[in-house]
């Protein structure tokens, strides 16, 4: 029999690059750079949904965007603290 090779096409509706790139951003928004990585992850996490990975897509978004939020929440709240610290007589 023929083996049919993928035609290029076919190789550009594979969605596991995306995937894994989102995932791996959204790890790293975890621990560091979250205004950085976690838009880059929200827009492979989109990609991953055009490509065809619904439901990893709409996780990699959902998460990013949680982790955004909790880095905006987390620094206000430390700058709150720091501003209302007594100072030294």
């Amino acid at each position: 029999m023929e083996e049919r090779l993928p035609s290029l096409n076919e190789q550009r509706k594979d969605p596991k690059i995306f995937v894994i790139l989102g995932w791996v951003f959204t790890v790293i928004a975890l621990f560091t750079l979250p205004f950085l990585f976690g838009p880059a992850a929200i827009i492979m996490g989109a990609f991953a949904i055009k490509r065809g990975a619904k439901a990893n897509g709409i996780w990699i978004i959902v998460l990013s965007a949680l982790l955004l939020l909790l880095y905006v929440v987390v620094t206000v709240l430390a700058i709150s603290f720091f501003m209302n610290l007594p100072t030294a007589p």
